[in-house]
């Protein structure tokens, strides 16, 4: 990596290089700032496999909105609880994904800032494994 203070010989070039760090910390505290809100505007719905419940989630993992169809009248109370998480896990997987999503609009991957905005997701909702 080269040093950014190698080349400074005068206080003009001092100057020139405290400018340049400036204005990169500056666009990406603006586009931190942006990826936050970002996440903090999703929403993400899920269902149960069956369609009986769908659950709707705000970025914070509260739920927001159930939907309940006549279906789920007619089951047991413990299948209808069964559905009820379904629904729930699936749309906090889909919180996940779409919070990973709006952070890769605005910030690399690699960045710090956008791993601990997906991370605070993640620790609430943490990713399926995938079967083999």
């Amino acid at each position: 990596m080269d040093n950014p203070l190698a080349n400074i010989s005068s206080p003009e070039d001092a100057r020139a290089a405290l400018a340049n760090w400036k204005e990169r910390a500056d666009r990406l505290a603006s586009e931190s700032i942006a990826a936050s809100e970002a996440v903090q505007a999703v929403t993400a719905t899920g269902q149960d496999d069956n369609g009986t419940v769908a659950v709707t989630l705000d970025s914070a993992g509260a739920i927001i909105a159930v939907h309940f169809e006549p279906a789920l009248a007619r089951m047991q109370p413990r299948h209808a609880e069964r559905q009820f998480m379904q629904a729930y896990t699936n749309a906090g997987q889909a919180l996940l994904v779409a919070a990973r999503a709006a952070v890769e609009e605005r910030l690399p991957p690699t960045s710090p800032t956008a791993k601990a905005l997906v991370d605070s997701i993640r620790m609430r909702f943490p990713e399926r494994e995938t079967e083999a």
